[in-house]
């Protein structure tokens, strides 16, 4: 079994070829990133280890990790090189919670060897693979790059020395969610308990929106596009076939999302309500709305019946704005549906993990 090293993080992979059309696919297995697809153009013109810094190398290697079998092609590897760098309680966070999947038996020691995480990283940065199976880095290398380099790129890990902090400093001695025996402690399961995310590995994403005709097309064309381009299956529940109470089934679907695409545009009550149950159920929701609605006011003339019976078309003034509660919310606030793709896509990119 030979080993290459991996297009993003440099780590031994296997790596298989074929072809698609007139282009070669590599399958990478990396001990590091885990399993991905990526196309001989990324490679060839985008993948530069020395052109990416270690943060990028860090931030797109933990993506593939939480998001296996995904296929790279340039427009996606360019999101994701501008992925932000997650904080050091963020970083412990995910080091936790992988921790606690992988041990996840109460009073458990951690077997990992994390005095090797220096030796291991230092060996895939400065290429230096002994050509020996029998050399004694080899063999350390064998040994623990298994266990520690999943752990590193879900943590989204820069290089040992944060990792030793984040570790001791941070989950040991500050927090104390991990004991000084290497055991995930009472107050380390009590606070996983409190990160319960609903769904991390639904790939569903639900769509509360105004339907209207012109809605409508802005979902197929833009909203609907840009879910599926980021990996998604976009659910919006006027295109489902069911024989539910339409509200049961609203909530049903809220429910197993891994997240909500929320827009404002129409000011409908039932997206208010929506993205507030997802929102009360810790599930990700992404606001969005046309700027025409976002906070304006328009005459407009309309039939009204008078109180003599007739029927005129008189001038009223519509009031265009979304409620208090909601607009100091982080809002993609889009003019047309390419604007709209875009920021949406961008979006779902840098803050669905």
């Amino acid at each position: 079994m030979e080993y290459e090293r991996c297009p993003i993080c440099g780590s031994p992979s296997l790596i298989n070829e074929y072809s698609h059309d007139i282009i070669s696919i590599y399958k990478v297995n990396c001990l590091r990133c885990g399993k991905y697809e990526i196309n001989e153009e990324v490679i060839e013109f985008e993948i530069d280890n020395d052109k990416l810094s270690p943060e990028q190398i860090a931030n797109v290697s933990g993506w593939i990790r939480e998001n296996q079998d995904i296929i790279i092609d340039n427009e996606k590897l360019k999101s994701k090189m501008i992925l932000k760098t997650l904080s050091v309680a963020e970083k412990a966070d995910k080091i936790l919670k992988y921790l606690a999947k992988q041990f996840p038996v109460a009073g458990t020691n951690i077997d990992y060897d994390f005095n090797k995480v220096k030796d291991v990283l230092s060996i895939i940065q400065n290429q230096s693979f002994p050509e020996s199976q029998n050399d004694p880095f080899m063999i350390m290398f064998n040994k623990n790059a298994p266990n520690l380099l999943p752990l590193i790129s879900v943590g989204r890990i820069i290089d040992a020395r944060e990792f030793n902090f984040i570790r001791e400093d941070y989950l040991i001695n500050e927090k104390k969610y991990i004991s000084k025996e290497q055991k995930i402690t009472p107050a380390g399961w009590a606070y996983l308990e409190s990160l319960r995310q609903a769904n991390p590995e639904s790939k569903n994403a639900f769509v509360a929106m105004w339907f209207t005709p012109m809605m409508e097309k802005i979902y197929d064309n833009f909203i609907k596009k840009a879910i599926i381009k980021a990996g998604y299956k976009p659910i919006q529940i006027g295109r489902k076939q069911h024989n539910n109470d339409i509200n049961d089934e609203i909530i049903g679907e809220i429910r197993s999302s891994k997240f909500i695409v929320a827009d404002f545009t129409g000011n409908r009550g039932g997206v208010y309500y929506e993205a507030g149950f997802a929102y009360g159920l810790k599930i990700e929701v992404i606001y969005t709305c046309k700027k025409d609605w976002w906070d304006k006011v328009i005459k407009k003339r309309v039939k009204a019946e008078l109180k003599n019976k007739t029927i005129e078309f008189v001038k009223i003034k519509e009031e265009r704005k979304v409620h208090f509660d909601l607009n100091h919310k982080s809002f993609i606030l889009w003019k047309n549906g390419d604007e709209l793709y875009k920021q949406l896509l961008d979006k779902i990119n840098s803050t669905i993990t």
